[in-house]
């Protein structure tokens, strides 16, 4: 299988660190969990991962993540895409072969499970192991009701740190993408000269920006689309 070009790791001398962040539902996986909305203790309506992603609580309705914490049932039954884990296998192999501090980060619009163990069986049934360094993964806080204002706070933490010069978000729900593009656009000055200073980058023979952005949508069959 041929590698996708955006994907492709580089050495730190040839252009610094990256992080590469990646959905999980519909992106990693196929899922099957749902979510109730609760409304005066009565389920009113079950969503499925994608319909969760834009859904808004309505006056006196209240999430129930009772299904989507269930670390059992997200092992039982979801089904792994295989060329998502192909891709990622092959990026974590670059970053270790090239002794770089990249980070993958799996970055997901569920709240933490109750049994991490049991989540993280998962991935290494499939050849990832969440090592918590080079690969990680990073929950949302339950209640939430923003999914795309919620992950660009998340990136933005990451991004801020001024440690990457490559930020990718590979996802299915274009509004989570949209986000990442808003952080390319609207990236304050301060977080650039961070880069610049914290790589010794000289801009008047740089050839590429302090940070380049890839937002990757993943369409159902998993090829991959830069928005």
């Amino acid at each position: 299988m041929k590698f996708d070009l955006y994907l492709t790791e580089f050495s730190r001398d040839q252009y610094g660190d990256g992080i590469t962040f990646c959905d999980i539902d519909e992106t990693m996986f196929k899922t099957f969990a749902r979510v109730s909305v609760m409304k005066d203790g009565k389920v009113v309506r079950e969503l499925d991962n994608q319909e969760f992603n834009s859904y808004k609580l309505k006056d006196g309705e209240e999430w129930d993540f009772g299904q989507f914490r269930d670390a059992a049932f997200f092992r039982k039954t979801s089904i792994p895409i295989p060329q998502m884990f192909a891709r990622v296998k092959k990026m974590i192999a670059q970053i270790k072969a090239m002794d770089t501090n990249s980070k993958i980060v799996f970055l997901t619009a569920r709240g933490i499970f109750k049994d991490m163990k049991e989540f993280k069986k998962s991935f290494s049934d499939n050849g990832i192991t969440i090592d918590g360094n080079t690969v990680s993964v990073s929950f949302m806080p339950e209640g939430g009701n923003d999914i795309p204002t919620d992950k660009k706070r998340r990136m933005m933490e990451f991004i801020s740190t001024g440690k990457f010069r490559r930020v990718r978000l590979i996802d299915d729900h274009k509004p989570n993408l949209k986000a990442l593009k808003d952080i390319e656009n609207t990236l304050p000055v301060k977080i650039e000269k961070k880069v610049i200073d914290l790589h010794n980058l000289d801009m008047s023979t740089e050839k590429l920006p302090p940070i380049s952005f890839y937002a990757l949508w993943i369409d159902e069959s998993g090829s991959l689309k830069k928005i």
